[in-house]
């Protein structure tokens, strides 16, 4: 029974569309399932025409947000939007070099020097600065003078944006350019010269701000480094030396590696002495957290360690919690730094030759390293937060709010808590990835990993080895090199240490012969999870009973040599090496699972076939009747490989599980020739979805961005901004 990875997860029909109508494939609607589900899903960019393309990181795509329509008797409707930023808008108006006018002739196209590139994770211009994608994870809120919920649509690198559940329109960022610190900087200096004020700045920010009904406020963060922490966080040497040839290898391959790390460590020594010279006042590190009334202007606090310094943010903040007492920041498993978001020396797909294809592994060499092994949590104390937003504030000045930290053991993409700190103590929900590098793609140059010993010259010139295939390029490496696991741990608010911990991970079925399909579930590959209100306008959960967990399994395609030397000696190891290549040649199934969070245990679950990956579940209740942790409905996204697609087959398609039955398989399933979508993220329930509100919090788009262009004596920019991204954001 061969494992292949559905390559219907690689494609997206760009293009927008409102309530098409699902053809039921199997099973029926259940009469009680009433509501609307979103889901994100990352869809290529501009450059792609009808359908996103392979040969790109596929986490670097545009935003495009599915509703799924469920608020009607014995049917359903799907829309798809993008979801449009003003950086969304300048992308689409400059990529192409040429134009049509209005009698349909070519002609050149002005604004084609400000076009967007892809460089790795980032889409960037060096003319306007970087594409904020808005593709990741969606949040409804609901202040209580609301008259109904909205959206936040949120990616890790740009501002969160809102959005009408209705019509699914992004409309307005939440906070304006001057209230949210760039990263690294947004303006620099040369002997007393501003430089580099870009209409689009890095901004960092989290995919996953908290909405808290209870105290009525939008919790988000906003952090930044210099460059040279990113150097510094660079894992040079991450050989373990236990033999001769360790050593050896140290030698050839990582000591070149730091000699090199090394004179960009100089550089960046010179520039913090001479910092006034030409860096900016705006480059710094700092770490805020802000909360939002929905109405008015962005509250913030500047975290600091014990020992007074900014807290510095090595990874990404890619989730925040909360509990009553506590907003928890994680140091997240994604190594979303500059290094990944910008790690192209020029877009590898535009130069497919021998010169570009070795600079890109010279750059990857020198910049990539292993994940943080262990998880970072920062603590801070509601009550010192809401103090310090009531002190005065000194100009620039933020107030300064102390954060507690604790390290666990284990990568951690994902973590939930229990809002109520019962006993005292603060429960957290734990996704550990171990061992898997969700900022790492299947890239042309990359060798599938097989387990085979090559000699030095088939190592040198890939003889005998197996390419990447092309219509996989582009895909997350999730050939993950150790199993996940899944942890409860209570921690100590006073000390913030771990006071217990459960731990929960399965392998699966022992290896037996190809041909049978597996019945016991494995936790490979551990990704997205649903519980009931884990999307709340109303309330957050005081106590998780249940967690389904999606596992995405074990697919040998996805595993290149690359990821396997980088993780092969994994200082959290639980399956032996040996084992592990074992494994892989055969595979692991994608399985979805329900987790009983008190005995810690999996009570239930559905295995997919080995040509089937389930994404992205969502728990819906069961309307009209009272709200149970297990008894509702469980919405996913599945795909299934097929060997050669031809119009009209379906391999993207909803899935709709009994969450208090999984084992039965799904009751129901969804489906249309035209909806055709490829790997979804994260999602979000709401029960109604109504229009916004005419008049409301939206900010000036216009008038901020007005700000950073007309300094610039540029009128074909003017244009651009006239014509292709103000018209979007004027108020009717």
């Amino acid at each position: 029974m061969k494992y292949k990875l559905p390559r219907a997860l690689m494609r997206t029909k760009r293009e927008e569309f409102t309530d098409l109508s699902l053809q039921v494939l199997g099973g029926q609607i259940p009469n009680d399932i009433r509501g609307y589900a979103y889901f994100m899903v990352p869809a290529g960019d501009c450059e792609d025409g009808e359908f996103s393309k392979a040969n790109e990181p596929i986490l670097g795509g545009d935003g495009m947000i599915l509703k799924l329509d469920l608020n009607q008797e014995d049917a359903a409707k799907l829309s798809f939007k993008f979801s449009v930023s003003e950086s969304f808008l300048a992308d689409e108006a400059t990529f192409s070099p040429f134009t049509l006018d209005k009698e349909g002739r070519k002609e050149k196209n002005p604004f084609h020097k400000y076009r967007f590139s892809d460089f790795g994770l980032g889409r960037l211009s060096f003319k306007i600065g970087m594409r904020n994608r808005l593709n990741t994870a969606i949040t409804p809120i609901k202040f209580s003078e609301d008259p109904t919920e909205r959206i936040v649509v949120c990616a890790d690198d740009g501002r969160p944006y809102l959005c009408d559940p209705k019509t699914l329109k992004t409309y307005s960022p939440i906070g304006t350019l001057d209230e949210w610190e760039a990263l690294m900087g947004s303006e620099k200096k040369f002997l007393g010269f501003s430089y580099g004020i870009k209409p689009f700045p890095l901004i960092m920010a989290t995919a996953h701000p908290v909405f808290d009904p209870k105290t009525n406020e939008f919790i988000g963060v906003n952090y930044g480094r210099v460059f040279a922490d990113t150097i510094r966080n660079l894992g040079v040497i991450n050989s373990k030396i236990e033999s001769i040839r360790d050593l050896l290898g140290v030698l050839l391959v990582e000591l070149p590696k730091a000699i090199l790390l090394i004179l960009f460590g100089v550089f960046f020594l010179i520039q913090d002495l001479f910092n006034g010279l030409w860096a900016g006042r705006n480059t710094k590190r700092f770490t805020h957290v802000f909360s939002w009334d929905g109405k008015g202007k962005l509250k913030k606090a500047n975290l600091v360690l014990p020992n007074g310094k900014n807290l510095v943010i090595k990874q990404t903040l890619h989730q925040i919690a909360l509990t009553e007492n506590h907003i928890i920041l994680l140091d997240a498993s994604f190594k979303f730094t500059p290094d990944q978001i910008i790690n192209s020396l020029r877009p590898y797909r535009k130069t497919d030759n021998f010169l570009s294809e070795f600079f890109e592994r010279v750059l990857r060499w020198l910049m990539t390293s292993p994940m943080e092994p262990n998880a970072m949590f920062y603590f801070v104390k509601r009550k010192d937060f809401e103090q310090a937003l009531r002190s005065p504030v000194h100009g620039d000045q933020l107030p300064n709010v102390q954060v507690n930290s604790t390290e666990l053991p284990f990568e951690t993409l994902h973590f939930l808590t229990d809002y109520r700190e019962e006993g005292g103590k603060i429960t957290m929900h734990l996704a550990h990835n171990n061992a898997a590098c969700l900022a790492e793609w299947l890239r042309p140059y990359d060798y599938q990993y097989t387990g085979k010993k090559y000699t030095f010259w088939e190592k040198l010139f890939g003889l005998g080895k197996t390419k990447i295939q092309t219509d996989l390029l582009g895909m997350i490496a999730v050939g993950q090199m150790d199993v996940s696991r899944i942890e409860k741990v209570e921690i100590d608010p006073e000390t913030y240490s771990p006071l217990r911990s459960f731990n929960l991970m399965s392998f699966g079925d022992p290896l037996g012969e190809n041909g049978t399909r597996e019945k016991s579930p494995n936790t490979f590959n551990l990704s997205f999870y649903a519980y009931l209100d884990q999307t709340p306008v109303d309330q957050l959960p005081e106590k998780i009973a249940y967690i389904f967990w999606m596992c995405s399994g074990l697919f040998p395609e996805a595993l290149t040599e690359f990821i396997h030397r980088m993780y092969a000696k994994y200082e959290h190891r639980v399956i032996s090496l040996q084992l592990f290549d074992h494994i892989t040649q055969t595979g692991k199934p994608s399985n979805l699972i329900r987790v009983n969070c008190q005995t810690m245990e999996i009570e239930d679950s559905f295995i997919f076939p080995p040509n089937q990956v389930g994404m992205s579940p969502q728990f819906i209740p069961k309307s009209g009747k009272p709200k149970d942790q297990k008894n509702g409905y469980i919405v996913c996204t599945v795909y299934t490989y097929i060997e050669n697609v031809t119009p009209g087959d379906i391999d993207c398609e909803f899935w709709i599980f009994d969450g208090g039955n999984l084992t039965q398989g799904p009751i129901c399933r969804l489906g249309h020739p035209d909806a055709i979508f490829g790997m979804t993220l994260h999602t979000a329930y709401t029960p109604t979805a109504e229009p916004v509100p005419t008049k409301g919090y939206q900010v000036d788009v216009v008038e901020e961005l007005n700000k950073r262009i007309r300094s610039k004596k540029d009128k074909t920019l003017h244009a651009l901004f006239d014509e292709h991204v103000f018209p979007y954001f004027k108020k009717a």
